[in-house]
C-alpha cells in the first residue's frame, strides 16, 4: 500500500491544500502506516520518489543492501567520524592526555594513508603504511596506531559494518624492544638524590612508591597523610592511569623527604611536586652529576620511569610476594610485574644456585647427625628405622621416651572406687605434630 497526497489544513474557516506532496506507505499489513515528506510539487516526481523509498526499504528487509544509516555513514568524511569518536571518548571520562594522543594518531593515519571515507580504510592501505613506518618507528608505537584505528572502526561497526582491520596482527615485540630500562641500585639512588637538590625529593618518592610521573605532577597536599601510624599517599582515581584510587604506603626515607618538601603553610589543594619534576635534559644532567650512565654497557636505559622499575625490583629483592608486589605496582597482570618491572640483572641467582648445591648434598647423604640437630635447636630427632628389639629413643621437646617402655602414664589421676572406667584415647593430631614438626 502506497500513495502520494497533498496535506490540507483549515485557515480562516477555509480548507487550504499544500502545494508540496507527501507519501504514505506500508510494506506489511501488520506494520504501521509511515508518512514521509517528498519535497516536490510535481505529482509524477512524488510518485517516483516514494517508489524508490519503498523499493530501498524492501531491499533492506531482504538483506540485499545495507541499511540507510550505514549507507549515509559510509559517505561521510572520515574526519567527521574521528571528531565524533573523540567527543565520545571525552564524554565517557577517558584521560585527556590519552584522548589527545588518540586524536593525533587517527588524524595522522587518515592523512598518510589517504583515507577520505571509511570505505578507504582497508587492510592493504594500513599494512603498506606500517611497512614503510617500520623503518623509523618501534613495534610498540606501530601497535599503538593499530589500537587507535581499531578503536575507531569498532566504535563505527553499528553504523558502517564490520571492522575491516579486525584480523590485522600486531607487530611482534619479543626481543625487539628498542629501549630496555634498568633499575637503580640503592647506592645509585642515594647519589642521585644527593646531587639533585629539591628534585631529589621527587626521585626518592618515585622510587619508594612507584607513582608514575604524570600522577606525581597531580599529587596535592591533601593526598599526603604523614600523621598516621602508617603514612601513605592517596593516588586519586581522577589522576591514576587505571582510574582506580590507591593508597601507597610510605617508607621512612620517603616520609622524611616529604616533610622536607612540604611547607607549613601549604594549602590542601597545592600540588606538592609542582615545578620539581624535571624534563629529560635536566634528568640526564642529574644522572651525569651522580656518575650514573644514562645507557649502560648492556644498552639498558636509566630514565625517569626506571624509578618505578626500581620500586618493583626492590620489593622483589626484599622477599615480598609477587601478588603483593603486583598490588603495590597497581598492575592487572602479574606477568607485567614479573617480566617488565623486575630487573632480572639484580636478582640473587647465584644464591639460588648455592641453595641447589646444598640440596644436592643432602640428597646424596640423607643421614642427619642427631647431635647436630640438637645443636641447631631441633626438638624432634631424625626419623629412625624401627626393626627388631633394639632400643630406639625418640625426642619430643625436652623429653625422651623409649619404645620398650610401657605406654601407660604414671601421672594419670587415680580412679575412684566403683567409678566408671576412664578410657584414654590417642590424640593423633598431637602425636603427628610432635613427631613430624
Amino acid at each position: 500500500m502506497e500513495n502520494v497526497y497533498r496535506p490540507s489544513r483549515r485557515k480562516n474557516g477555509k480548507r487550504v491544500r499544500s502545494r508540496v506532496y507527501r507519501g504514505r506507505y506500508r510494506l506489511d499489513p501488520a506494520d504501521r502506516i509511515k508518512e514521509i515528506p517528498l519535497r516536490t510539487t510535481d505529482k509524477q516526481v512524488a510518485r517516483e520518489r516514494l517508489k524508490q523509498i519503498v523499493l530501498e526499504e524492501q531491499r533492506e528487509r531482504a538483506g540485499l543492501i545495507a541499511p540507510k544509516e550505514e549507507r549515509e555513514a559510509v559517505k561521510r568524511p572520515i574526519a567527521d567520524h574521528i571528531a565524533d569518536f573523540i567527543a565520545d571518548r571525552r564524554s565517557v571520562g577517558c584521560d585527556e592526555k590519552y584522548v589527545r594522543e588518540l586524536h593525533r594518531k587517527l588524524l595522522r593515519l587518515a592523512e598518510e594513508c589517504k583515507w577520505r571515507t571509511v570505505r578507504d580504510v582497508t587492510v592493504k592501505s594500513f599494512c603498506a603504511w606500517r611497512d614503510k613506518e617500520a623503518k623509523v618507528k618501534a613495534g610498540k608505537t606501530l601497535n599503538e596506531y593499530l589500537h587507535a584505528i581499531h578503536g575507531l572502526m569498532n566504535w563505527l561497526q553499528p553504523r558502517v559494518g564490520i571492522n575491516p582491520l579486525r584480523f590485522v596482527q600486531k607487530a611482534e615485540l619479543n626481543g625487539k624492544q628498542r629501549r630496555e630500562r634498568r633499575a637503580f641500585t640503592s647506592e645509585e639512588l642515594d647519589r642521585l638524590c644527593a646531587v639533585s637538590g629539591r628534585r631529589g625529593y621527587v626521585y626518592r618518592n618515585a622510587a619508594r612508591t612507584g607513582i608514575r610521573r604524570g600522577e606525581l605532577e597531580e599529587i596535592e597536599r591533601r593526598d599526603i597523610h604523614l600523621e598516621t601510624p602508617l603514612p601513605f599517599i592517596v593516588v586519586r582515581a581522577s589522576i591514576s592511569k587505571n582510574h582506580k584510587q590507591a593508597m601507597q604506603p610510605l617508607t621512612p626515607d620517603a616520609v622524611n623527604a616529604l616533610r622536607g618538601l612540604i611547607p607549613d603553610d601549604a594549602r590542601p589543594t597545592d600540588r606538592v611536586f609542582k615545578s620539581l619534576i624535571p624534563r629529560m635534559p635536566r634528568f640526564r644532567a642529574d644522572l651525569e652529576a651522580a656518575g650514573i650512565p644514562y645507557i649502560d654497557s648492556k644498552g639498558e636505559y636509566a630514565d625517569f620511569h626506571s624509578l618505578r622499575k626500581t620500586f618493583g625490583t626492590m620489593l622483589t629483592l626484599a622477599g615480598v610476594g609477587q601478588r603483593t608486589v603486583m598490588e603495590l605496582m597497581r598492575h592487572s597482570d602479574m606477568r607485567l610485574t614479573a617480566k617488565t618491572y623486575t630487573d632480572a640483572n639484580m636478582l640473587p641467582v647465584s644464591d639460588a644456585v648455592a641453595l641447589l648445591s646444598d640440596f644436592a648434598a643432602k640428597q646424596a647423604n640423607p643421614q642427619i647427625d642427631p647431635q647436630k640437630s640438637a645443636t641447631q635447636g631441633r626438638a624432634v630427632s631424625a626419623p629412625v628405622m624401627i626393626n627388631g628389639n633394639e632400643r630406639k629413643l625418640l625426642t619430643i621437646g625436652d623429653q625422651k621416651s623409649s619404645l620398650s617402655e610401657t605406654s601407660s602414664d604414671s601421672h594419670s589421676p587415680p580412679v575412684a572406687e566403683n567409678a566408671r572406667c576412664r578410657v584414654r584415647t590417642c590424640d593423633f593430631l598431637r602425636v603427628k605434630q610432635a613427631l613430624y614438626h
